[in-house]
């Protein structure tokens, strides 16, 4: 009977962690890269969620760009270094979204949308669209450049939800 409850357990666990982690999410409707989901922050405030988020955006993206805040939602331009393994090389990448965060009482929407390749020159981004960069490479080698951002963003979206839950940031337990 423990072995039961112990094998239905753990095929919950995982159908939801399967659930959740999918590499780079692509919208239905448009085809782009996009990561959106409505999440309960039950006991809340609207108010309150808005002021976490705004603190969050300014902790976990400290050098990122501007800042767009009105009376429901909050909008910023994110920006991650990352690289990736292409054959026996490491390939340096500087990856740019757009951050939106909507909130309403006791729950809030998140959304990781417009994803970019490219550089900043004279304090201009000048990139092209992820999709476009990721077909340049074969099929197989894809996934590679898709790992990386996938779980940049994902643990972005894990520390968003622990914040407004919790009014700090998670700290990594040291890792050895």
């Amino acid at each position: 009977m423990a072995k039961k409850r112990l094998l239905l357990s753990l095929a919950l666990i995982l159908f939801f962690h399967f659930s959740q982690a999918q590499l780079i999410m692509i919208d239905g409707e448009t085809g782009e890269y996009q990561y959106e989901e409505v999440v309960s922050a039950e006991g809340i405030s609207k108010q309150e969620i808005k002021n976490r988020a705004d603190k969050w955006l300014d902790l976990y993206y400290k050098d990122s760009f501007s800042k767009i805040n009105d009376s429901t939602s909050l909008r910023k331009q994110g920006y991650n270094n990352l690289s990736w393994k292409f054959i026996n090389k490491n390939m340096p990448i500087e990856i740019f979204f757009d951050i939106e965060i909507k909130t309403k009482e006791g729950r809030y929407k998140y959304t990781f949308s417009n994803f970019k390749v490219g550089k900043i020159v004279n304090d201009i981004i000048d990139a092209s669209d992820l999709k476009v960069y990721i077909e340049r490479f074969p099929q197989k080698y894809q996934i590679y450049i898709e790992e990386p951002i996938d779980t940049e963003i994902t643990k972005a979206i894990y520390s968003l939800a622990y914040y407004i839950l919790n009014n700090k940031l998670e700290i990594d337990e040291d890792d050895w």
